[in-house]
């Protein structure tokens, strides 16, 4: 006899509950799930890759509710999980109804996990043991603000997994998920590479491995592997579908898909409820218009944008400085002619970090641009981005000698030995994305203006959105390891 069990997978949903233009809401995407669940109810799993907590505006218990509600059935941490410091996340992790799990993650004097999480669970759907292992990117200390992440250490996914699988087979497991908040990467051939393929090579063969972190969709077997990435912004459901021989006790037959959400479907109702009693009261922050938008501007994370260089212009009206600059990776989607509220621009830049402001010298400028274009460093973050001067950038050249001039706006060169007063945010200041080398030689301090704040506030005074000061990038050839999913 055979039997069909149906797991579904998501990452990245980043507290994006409200239908908005760039995301279908929380209603519609259980409606996804109810799909397949409602078809196979005795054999469907709902796994989480992580990412959920920190939503800016109703926080992380909320988001739990959340995924009790839509009924998550075991969870991984992601980065984004660690962003507000220990004691939120294992508040969030106490109210969670499923297992929550972390191979990977543990305090650094104690050598303990973070309170709350199990590396692995064994469940039963259909008669079938299914064991599932969590693990989270070896990044993550650079994924998040310094001090957040301070106590704890990210340590080997390989090693978490090479001594977790073969533990989960000898308590029953017949079937092997790994549930992944890694990376990874989809070549022009189509085959894959990064972190979490870097990981599959190394470890004992697994039935199905779920990663996250980055946007981009995936489905598709390699070698006898399930492997799957979806759910950035509700907007899709990853769906592997096993054929278990109940006599032979093993998987015969494996598939995989992407779902996509249908933004048209409304959903049940008791769903429609609870995102109306969590976002309603932010209808009216949501809804204000600041100014108006003439042509389309679409984020790239590699290359230089007009939406890019307008939210660093943000950033740099914010702290009132003369330079500022920012991780391309907190940004995304685009901006569309017509009114633009307060939505369209956290909707762009989800992250509402303090500005920092400080002073940088010349010198260190040029490092911190060639410390970004360092091929490995750039593979994980791709670019910054940038206001108040100009860079051009020689990519046939080897690092760490890509930067050939960096200017200000007027033509003037960028002098080494001056000290230039630079905004960023929390997270950069702290040495986000792996640039701590350059970052902690600069005394930050914290304004009280949140990013969010000063962003409508830039808008609202240029009425019509602009930037001025266009291109900032003169670039040869093309950057090294670009991973960049847009």
């Amino acid at each position: 006899m055979k039997i069909t069990l149906d797991i579904l997978s998501y990452a990245d949903f980043s507290g994006r509950i409200r239908k908005s233009k760039s995301n279908p809401g929380l209603p519609a995407f259980v409606a996804n799930i109810d799909s397949i669940r409602e078809q196979n109810p005795e054999g469907t799993l709902v796994l989480d890759a992580g990412d959920q907590f920190t939503a800016n505006l109703w926080g992380g218990l909320p988001m739990v509710e959340a995924m009790n509600v839509m009924g998550v059935d075991v969870m991984t941490l992601g980065n984004h999980e660690f962003d507000w410091g220990p004691q939120f996340l294992e508040t969030c992790i106490a109210a969670c109804t499923f297992p929550v799990l972390c191979a990977n993650v543990q305090y650094k004097e104690t050598g303990l996990p973070v309170e709350g999480t199990i590396p692995y669970t064994i469940v039963e759907r259909s008669s079938v043991q299914i064991g599932i292992l969590g693990v989270t990117t070896e990044y993550t200390p650079y994924m998040v603000e310094k001090s957040a992440f301070i106590a704890l250490e990210a340590t080997s996914a390989i090693e978490a997994c090479n001594r977790y699988i073969p533990e989960m087979r000898e308590r029953g497991a017949e079937v092997i998920v790994v549930l992944a908040h890694c990376p990874f990467y989809i070549e022009d051939d189509g085959s894959i590479s990064g972190e979490l393929w870097e990981i599959l090579q190394e470890i004992p063969s697994v039935d199905v491995c779920i990663g996250g972190h980055i946007p981009g969709d995936y489905a598709k077997v390699v070698d006898g592997t399930c492997v799957l990435k979806s759910g950035f912004a509700d907007a899709s459901l990853g769906h592997t579908r096993l054929v278990f021989d109940l006599e032979t006790r093993s998987v015969v037959d494996r598939s995989c898909e992407i779902l996509y959400t249908d933004r048209s479907v409304e959903g049940k109702a008791e769903i429609r409820a609870y995102v109306k009693r969590v976002t309603g009261p932010f209808d009216d922050y949501f809804n204000k218009p600041l100014a108006q938008a003439e042509e389309l501007w679409k984020m790239t994370l590699a290359r230089e944008s007009k939406l890019g260089d307008f939210l660093a212009d943000c950033l740099r009206f914010g702290g009132k400085t003369e330079l500022a600059y920012m991780n391309a990776t907190s940004a995304g989607g685009m901006i569309e002619p017509g009114v633009v509220t307060q939505e369209t621009i956290t909707e762009v830049n989800g992250f509402n970090d303090l500005i920092h402001v400080g002073e940088i010298t010349g010198k260190q400028l040029y490092a911190l641009i060639e410390l970004v274009y360092e091929p490995d460093r750039f593979g994980n973050n791709a670019a910054l981005l940038i206001s108040g001067f100009h860079v051009e950038i020689d990519h046939t050249k080897s690092s760490p000698h890509k930067v050939v001039r960096l200017t200000l706006p007027d033509g003037t060169d960028i002098d080494p030995g001056r000290r230039y007063s630079v905004a960023t945010s929390a997270y950069m200041a702290s040495g986000g994305n792996d640039t701590s080398k350059i970052a902690d030689q600069i005394d930050f301090h914290e304004t009280d203006l949140h990013y969010h704040d000063a962003a409508f506030a830039y808008a609202k005074t240029q009425k019509v959105l602009a930037v001025e000061d266009w291109p900032r990038f003169k670039e040869k050839g093309s950057p090294e390891n670009d991973n960049s999913p847009f």
